[in-house]
């Protein structure tokens, strides 16, 4: 049986098959074995993956401050991409919290939440702190 240990070292040095196939040996999927499975995703660029294991980490484990962690280094990796030509953020305008100044105030929240889920599909943000 392996450990999580030889798979996290697996994972460091980008033997990502091997760590992949050792975590596929384990029965139960405790929240560390999501962890290290998010760092494989991650390491394949799968971020949707790495987001699904991260969460399930965190609900099973949610006093376990890394996988928070890993979770919002994951989240703000489109931030440089929310910048405008002229590098200024568009993040706040009028005290609102998205680039459309005050029309936000005109959508209700579900329709906000969809906008930005679009927006950060396409590598930017309509609102930050969502």
């Amino acid at each position: 049986m392996h450990t999580f240990e030889e798979i996290q070292t697996l994972i460091s040095a980008n033997n990502l098959s091997v760590a992949e196939s050792y975590l596929n040996t384990f029965t139960e999927q405790t929240a560390k074995w999501h962890y290290l499975y998010s760092l494989i995703a991650l390491k394949k660029s799968w971020f949707d993956s790495a987001l699904s294991h991260l969460e399930t980490a965190i609900s099973l484990a949610p006093n376990e401050t890394l996988y928070a962690e890993t979770k919002a280094a994951l989240m703000s990796r489109h931030h440089p991409y929310s910048d405008d030509y002229y590098h200024r953020p568009r993040r706040r305008h009028n005290d609102c919290c998205c680039c459309l100044d005050d029309c936000c105030c005109q959508f209700d929240c579900c329709d906000l939440i969809c906008l930005d889920t679009c927006c950060e599909c396409m590598g930017g943000d309509l609102i930050s702190c969502i």
